[in-house]
């Protein structure tokens, strides 16, 4: 959103500074301060929030009598200009709309996160919002976007936290080997399995030798078909259709970076060469630094491709190469045929239901989702874009991936000159501990984080956030009892697990 106009300064009654736009008053002409004070008195709140935003308090006397109404949130302003600048060191955050590339939404979300999000209060500056009205509703709009984002991805959490839990659990009690790639200088090329990546296999298997060759879990079986086997398998899914895309794992020997908290087959993390995977501050670093286990640290994303990037940009300094990254629906297949799940939904199809209508629904169906994958690239891409390319055989994409930018096989050769991949060298560690004593670890290690509020707050955030905001200590004490039933009957399940 573009400086409207200068704001105009001047002192008050009182002695504090006051200011106006085209001659409609910001703040009180005669006391600002106790304008302030009043305004932060006025305000409604039914639960305790962890997140206040006021919508462009102009000069900001309201900031110290908010953190007062509410000392345990984050007070945040959000701005239309920078004529305030000098009162941003009052709040806890301070965003402007419009102002860089990033959408005000995915500012709030990248940096608050959803919990806070989906415990936070809005309020308007009215003076501001009656003279500034098309950019307190972009605001809101935003606003908007952002809590939206943010109950969606706690609802996941919700549903999949214990799922996840189990995973780590099987993970932690089933590896026997972990491989940690060393940090190096090489090309890497990415695959995902998007319709742009059959096109391309050709040149994926002419030159092989040129990159080290990552495969998103849902490309591994296409690239395999084709006589390309992936130097590295990542997955980090922790839905069981995750599994499916590894099926036939035992036909190519290659590492397999898997997350902890993923669905993968106990043969697979038993027997295959695994780079773990661990989300930073998540349970599954406790379950494995129990037991021993070394692990890198990987960037939970909500994609699996983004997730991928993370951890190429953090192994190698050289250039990046993202393969079949269409990151919107197709009229056709969303995936480069062979596909493990699209071999089992054909078996459904029948004559009332036909292929057509299948995918025309998994199209549409998609949509959603492929568009926050795509929103996570584009407002990183400023990040990545000096040495990430997006490589297709000259495919139309619907969507650029921000400043990411596109090239095709022939750019690719003048960049890379035909140069050899870099062998990367592995460290490997075998776990030391006993499978049956280590089960034992793990589980006395689950007792005791199930004790904490990060056990909480990521196994049953729902429940969590309603503790939090609750005000009545009749009903939070209610709903501290549930939890601690729910916790109990998640420890039986872990042990029967176990």
């Amino acid at each position: 959103m573009e400086k409207t106009s200068i704001i105009c300064f001047e002192e008050s009654k009182s002695g504090e500074l006051t200011c106006s736009f085209q001659g409609k008053y910001l703040h009180s002409k005669y006391n600002p301060l106790t304008e302030g004070e009043r305004f932060a008195e006025t305000i409604q709140a039914d639960f305790s929030p962890l997140c206040v935003f006021i919508i462009e308090p102009a000069l900001s006397y309201c900031a110290k009598f908010i953190k007062k109404r509410f000392p345990d949130a984050e007070i945040c302003a959000i701005r239309f200009c920078h004529d305030f600048y000098k009162s941003d060191n009052l709040w806890n955050h301070v965003f402007y709309v419009g102002s860089n590339n990033i959408p005000l939404g995915e500012q709030l979300f990248n940096i608050l996160g959803e919990e806070k999000l989906c415990s936070s209060l809005t309020f308007d500056w009215n003076p501001t919002k009656q003279v500034f009205s098309d950019q307190n509703l972009a605001a809101w709009k935003e606003i908007k976007a952002a809590i939206l984002k943010a109950r969606d991805v706690i609802g996941t959490r919700a549903y999949f936290s214990k799922r996840w839990l189990k995973n780590s659990l099987i993970f932690a009690s089933k590896i026997e080997n972990t491989f940690i790639p060393q940090k190096g200088d090489f090309s890497v090329l990415i695959s995902a399995s998007g319709p742009s990546l059959e096109s391309s296999l050709p040149f994926i298997k002419q030159y092989k030798e040129t990159f080290f060759l990552i495969a998103l879990s849902s490309a591994f079986m296409p690239l395999c078909k084709n006589g390309i086997v992936p130097d590295m398998v990542i997955s980090t899914d922790g839905g069981y259709w995750a599994k499916r895309h590894l099926d036939f794992s035992g036909k190519a020997q290659t590492f397999f970076a898997i997350a902890a908290e993923g669905a993968v087959q106990k043969s697979i993390i038993s027997k295959q060469k695994i780079i773990p995977l661990c989300y930073e501050d998540a349970i599954e670093t406790d379950l494995l630094d129990s037991i021993g286990c070394t692990y890198i640290h990987a960037e939970r994303n909500g994609t699996v491709a983004g997730t991928a990037l993370c951890l190429a940009h953090s192994l190698s300094t050289g250039r990046i190469y993202l393969c079949g990254f269409d990151q919107a629906p197709s009229p056709s297949f969303q995936h480069t045929q062979p596909n493990a799940l699209e071999t089992d939904n054909a078996k459904k199809d029948f004559r009332l239901r036909p292929l057509e209508t299948r995918t025309n629904f998994s199209r549409f169906n998609s949509a959603a989702s492929l568009k926050i994958y795509r929103e996570w690239f584009i407002t990183n891409s400023d990040y990545f874009s000096t040495r990430v390319f997006r490589l297709s055989n000259n495919f139309k994409y619907d969507y650029a991936l921000g400043k990411i930018h596109e090239i095709n096989w022939d750019d690719f050769r003048k960049l890379e000159q035909d140069k050899k991949a870099k062998k990367i060298i592995f460290a490997e560690e075998k776990i030391k501990i006993p499978t049956n004593e280590r089960k034992k670890i793990l589980f006395e290690k689950l007792k005791t984080l199930s004790e904490s509020q990060k056990f909480r707050d990521e196994v049953f955030t729902m429940d969590s956030i309603l503790i939090r905001r609750e005000l009545s200590a009749e009903k939070r004490q209610e709903l501290e009892t549930k939890l601690t039933e729910k916790i109990i009957k998640l420890l039986q399940e872990c042990e029967k697990l176990l």
